[in-house]
């Protein structure tokens, strides 16, 4: 038996599944989109697992003690903040369409009378005449690729036929994982012929403990943003008298671009400000305010960035920023949204593997 037939053998445990799922790619996508909400409850709940598995001397009873906490939080979440969020992005959908472009316009328009001489503002308003076609586009794509994310959100909520079973699955799925994690690793190892396996285990261990930092780091601060954003807004609002409507769906916004490097901030405070052009205003619209909800979201900024981020971000991915930014644009052009998200994960791990097997071919 040559090599290639002793490895196809050897690693049909694995190589068998990837190939189902391929083939039936529409139907297990759904899925396996449960399993990667599974692993990062498994990242985030393993160390507060590990730490109360060592002081109880039973890590299954830790499992069931946490898991048990989750779902009872998630339920409290399910009855009060989930219909909101539910309500307002019902809400949203109707409110934010075609046919509020133009007064988003005149608007901006009105702010920019303000604030700068009459030439200017001419200027301003016969190029967007001129190219009024290219900004209707522009708008209609952002209205489109808003419907499409949240489409799919709902689709895996609903993949298999209720929002509970979808998510009594991942709860599975998760506990099976911190359960039987570290025997998945060691059956994947056994496969590695001996040759290898002592670089296939400093991958596996250096990308795991990397990748995991990384996405518990993330995924803390991004709560945080949309925390402190709400807040912010709420604050801004009650001090103001202005009205910016769908706050919830707006911090949480701030906080899932908060995962894009370099340019979710940015991408988190557009929302804000656009509502608040486009929102009847009791107030009269007015720069200042614009100013101020930026003001709110630099600061926002400044305490992840100061206060949250260096104590949670643990190791970083050691990528240069750069490289980063480039990393992005092609996640963007390659899945949009979520091509963002997983850009900067992937890279780290192709660069895990890459320097692994420089340094095993040197030696």
């Amino acid at each position: 038996m040559n090599k290639t037939s002793t490895f196809i053998i050897l690693n049909l445990w694995w190589l068998i599944p990837v190939g189902i799922v391929l083939m039936f790619w529409q139907h297990t996508a759904p899925i396996l989109f449960m399993l990667v909400f599974a692993y990062l409850g498994h990242v985030v709940l393993n160390p507060i697992i590990n730490i109360l598995g060592e002081w109880i001397g039973s890590r299954k009873w830790a499992v069931i003690i946490i898991v048990a906490l989750f779902i009872i939080i998630i339920s409290v979440l399910s009855s009060s903040l989930f219909p909101l969020i539910g309500r307002q992005i019902t809400a949203f959908k109707i409110t934010i369409t075609m046919e509020t472009f133009p007064k988003f316009l005149l608007r901006v328009t009105t702010i920019l009378e303000n604030i700068l001489p009459a030439v200017i503002v001419n200027f301003i308003n016969d190029f967007f005449s001129q190219y009024d076609s290219e900004f209707i586009e522009i708008w209609a794509s952002g209205l489109s690729h808003i419907k499409s994310f949240i489409g799919r959100a709902g689709t895996v909520a609903f993949a298999l036929g209720s929002a509970f079973l979808s998510f009594l699955i991942i709860v599975v799925f998760m506990i099976i994982f911190l359960l039987e994690g570290k025997k998945f690793s060691y059956s994947f190892l056994q496969a590695v012929p001996g040759k290898h396996y002592g670089t296939v285990k400093r991958m596996l261990e250096k990308t795991s403990n990397q990748i995991h930092s990384y996405i518990r780091g993330q995924l803390i601060a991004a709560c945080s943003v949309a925390f402190t954003s709400i807040m912010g807004l709420y604050i801004l609002q009650w001090i103001t008298d202005i009205s910016i409507p769908y706050t919830y769906l707006i911090g949480i916004t701030a906080g899932l671009f908060n995962l894009i490097p370099f340019v979710g901030p940015i991408m988190g405070m557009i929302p804000a400000i656009i509502i608040y052009l486009v929102t009847d205003q009791v107030v009269p619209i007015h720069f200042i305010y614009v100013i101020l909800i930026l003001i709110i979201f630099a600061i926002v900024q400044l305490i992840d960035n100061l206060v949250i981020s260096p104590y949670i971000m643990g190791s970083s991915v050691g990528l240069h920023p750069i490289l980063v930014i480039i990393l992005v644009l092609l996640g963007a052009s390659a899945g949009g949204i979520l091509g963002m998200f997983f850009a900067v994960p992937i890279a780290a791990i192709v660069k895990v593997v890459v320097v692994e097997l420089v340094t095993s071919l040197k030696k």
